[in-house]
């Protein structure tokens, strides 16, 4: 198999799940959809923005935090394994989840209802999953080949990807109430710092095997513990979306219950 059909199916194998799942979000608002055209442009901009800008930033802060913080602040840890998890567990949610609120932000302009917001949030979440599963595609097909790169890609399709569309859509709700309700400013900041928190547990999860003690691992044993870390990480990132769809639906049946003229309207 030659590097370009490879590079062709990782990007395929990461692209289905994420507009697969926005496909599912938005067949969830059942009244008054989102037209295709906006959303991919919310998509793009978590793919093509939200991504890069994230990577710069993310390596700028680990760089401060492991060469300045980490040598001079005594009380920190000196492990890689530390600086990992603080950018795991901090620096990364906190970043991903603004840059990712930006995207979102710049499409408040198209939200008619509280539920699109949850909607757009979730496009531009699943567009920065789709890019940063093709990105550790391509790294475990360079360490470990095709194999070893599909079965990341499918992992993180069911975990990862879910968080990151699940995490923003919170996100789009505090755009959506601020957008459209006067003076909701601390209810925008209140659901970024919501979609950091479930980004964060999220990591936190994922990262069991390197926080928990040596005795834990001795005792379940490796693979038995990362089994477990990495299905309790799945069932909150199922879970989170399951939320924000059931969301949906309550936003739009509380907007019909209060504009009953309202009828299903399908934008182009």
């Amino acid at each position: 198999m030659d590097e370009y059909t490879v590079l062709f199916l990782i990007i395929l194998i990461s692209f289905l799940p994420s507009i697969g799942y926005l496909a599912w979000v938005r067949k969830t608002e059942r009244y008054s959809e989102e037209g295709w055209g906006p959303l991919l442009k919310a998509f793009l901009f978590g793919a093509l923005i939200s991504t890069f800008i994230s990577a710069l930033l993310e390596g700028v802060f680990l760089a401060i935090f492991s060469q300045v913080l980490q040598p001079d602040v005594g009380v920190l840890p000196k492990s890689s394994t530390f600086a990992f998890l603080v950018l795991a567990i901090v620096i990364a949610p906190i970043i991903e989840e603004g840059f990712k609120g930006v995207g979102v932000y710049s499409m408040r302009s198209n939200f008619r209802f509280v539920a699109d917001g949850l909607v757009f949030g979730a496009a531009v979440g699943f567009g920065f999953g789709f890019v940063e599963n093709t990105l550790y595609g391509l790294s475990a097909f360079d360490q470990y080949g095709i194999a070893s790169a599909i079965i990341t890609l499918l992992i993180r399709s069911v975990s990862s990807v879910l968080l990151h569309g699940s995490a923003t859509a919170m996100t789009g709700f505090g755009v959506a109430e601020n957008a459209l309700h006067e003076g909701r400013g601390h209810v925008l900041a209140g659901y970024y710092f919501l979609a950091v928190l479930m980004h964060a547990s999220f990591n936190l999860i994922a990262s069991l095997p390197l926080i928990l003690p040596a005795d834990w691992t001795s005792i379940m044993g490796a693979e038995v513990l990362s089994l477990v870390s990495l299905g309790a990480a799945i069932a909150f990132a199922v879970y989170a979306f399951g939320h924000i769809r059931d969301k949906i639906t309550e936003l739009q049946y509380t907007a019909l219950t209060r504009y009953p003229s309202m009828r299903p309207v399908r934008n182009r």
